[in-house]
């Protein structure tokens, strides 16, 4: 009797060993919001305080060439939702609306007010027949949670199982408030006010995989930290801009932390991998002022969006942003200059190292082995598009649409309704104060070809809103 007892408890102890072993690790993404891409103590910055982020790259792999694949909020999160580029999420996207738009009974009679709520419910409703991120892992057991940054009405469209933005309040369309709404609703307080939902959703699903979407509207303005982070920066010498922004990015980086100790203080530290990209690049020296009249800021080009090459921009400060993967032990320590990399791997990746499908199509391709130290195949450029033009009187842009290259000497930018070509050493030049296209005239060619062909690989004919 004894000895079948003893069997019986050493093949539970067997295969409670062995589920663990199985059990996919734990996903933590951590996007930054409008944090350009030198403002890290890991990347070398003087004067920014990032303690938190500085260990997780100071245990994992971080991607200094990475570029997002736009340069605004709403896009980008869409790819890393989904690993499509832009273009091709927003072409399929608005095949869906379309098919949907021809079911609704009287739709031309309605008031132009009723259309455009109609079409910003069904551009958000969209998502839901995407393949996302979440819906994929939860393929594998995973339970999923939404918090922050989002914009696309409701946790539910992203197939995540919990979230904090959970629908519009319609009555408030075209105001400030229904605005606020759009980037992610009860989300905004996440990092701001509270942790608790994503603390609790960590509690109770402690027993499998799980998902954290950490989107915090953070740095992002408003620049209003507490004390408790303006301190680090009151007798540095700093623009008032740079002391408000950099302030920002230590609250970012505070949450963080606070995600992290609560992770390790319930034992699954181990088996989680944090992930962490910016949605888009910003530009703020720690001399430059941009803030003028407080009451201004979306009207002022350079404080909302990040300097004279930052956010809606084309130039390599509008896309950039370190990609870094952390898991404990798991990653050996590296700091790669050379790989050039897009959030559109950050999907593909998430889902090989958990071991999930990944869906053929995508815009982007697995780093699990650079990750893993092992040799692939590099890029040797990448192509980026916007649809939008910066205008001095409007912080959301002119439509228009503007194409890059990016090498890893060379920021190529063509905009063909102005007819206008630059070209950057970012090696030598990352504030792009030097246009050299004069200089090398024989490299345009190359640069066009490149873009032609992703054009015909995104299947793209013409202007393609992606907001």
């Amino acid at each position: 009797m004894f000895k079948q007892v003893l069997s019986v408890i050493l093949l539970g102890l067997a295969l409670s060993v062995q589920a663990d072993a199985e059990r996919p690790p734990n996903v933590v993404l951590l996007i930054g919001d409008d944090h350009g891409y030198p403002y890290f103590g890991f990347m070398g910055d003087q004067n920014v305080v990032t303690p938190n982020m500085d260990a997780l790259a100071n245990g994992g792999i971080t991607f200094t060439q990475a570029h997002s694949t736009a340069s605004y909020c709403r896009p980008a999160l869409r790819t890393l939702l989904t690993g499509l580029h832009p273009v091709r999420y927003s072409q399929r996207k608005n095949q869906i609306v379309e098919g949907w738009k021809k079911d609704v009974k009287g739709f031309d009679r309605k008031s132009d007010k009723e259309q455009r709520m109609w079409n910003a419910v069904a551009n958000a409703d969209a998502l839901k027949e995407f393949e996302t991120l979440p819906r994929l892992l939860g393929e594998k057991g995973y339970a999923s949670w939404e918090g922050g940054k989002y914009w696309e009405r409701s946790y539910k469209n992203g197939h995540f199982t919990e979230g904090m933005t959970d629908g519009w309040d319609m009555s408030k369309f075209d105001t400030d408030e229904f605005f606020y709404q759009l980037w992610g609703g009860d989300g905004y307080e996440l990092g701001r006010t509270t942790m608790e939902p994503m603390f609790d959703f960590i509690d109770r699903h402690q027993e499998q995989p799980f998902m954290i979407w950490y989107g915090p509207a953070l740095p992002h303005v408003p620049l209003d930290a507490p004390y408790q982070h303006r301190k680090f920066y009151d007798n540095k010498g700093l623009s008032e801009a740079a002391r408000a922004y950099y302030s920002n990015i230590t609250w970012w980086d505070h949450g963080v932390g606070q995600l992290m100790d609560h992770i390790e203080s319930r034992g699954l530290l181990d088996n989680t991998i944090f992930v962490y990209i910016s949605d888009n690049g910003w530009e703020q020296e720690p001399q430059a002022e941009y803030k003028s009249d407080p009451d201004a800021v979306y009207n002022d080009i350079k404080y909302a969006s990040g300097g004279l090459i930052g956010k809606n921009g084309m130039h390599d400060f509008s896309y950039r942003s370190p990609v870094l993967f952390y898991w404990k032990d798991r990653i050996q320590t590296t700091f790669n200059t050379t790989s050039l990399v897009t959030s559109a791997d950050i999907v593909p990746t998430i889902l090989d190292l958990a071991g999930a499908r990944i869906p053929e199509g995508l815009d982007g391709r697995s780093l699990k082995p650079l990750i893993e130290g092992k040799p692939m195949q590099e890029r040797t450029h990448i192509v980026g598009y916007n649809d939008k033009r910066r205008v001095p009187d409007y912080a959301f842009g002119k439509e228009e649409a503007a194409y890059y290259v990016r090498t890893h000497r060379w920021q190529f930018i063509w905009r063909p309704e102005l007819e206008e070509m630059q070209l950057y050493d970012v090696t030598v030049d990352p504030f792009a104060r030097n246009d050299l296209i004069k200089n090398f005239p024989h490299l345009v060619d190359g640069f066009l070809s490149n873009i032609e062909q992703w054009k015909k690989d995104v299947g793209m004919t013409g202007y393609v809103r992606i907001d």
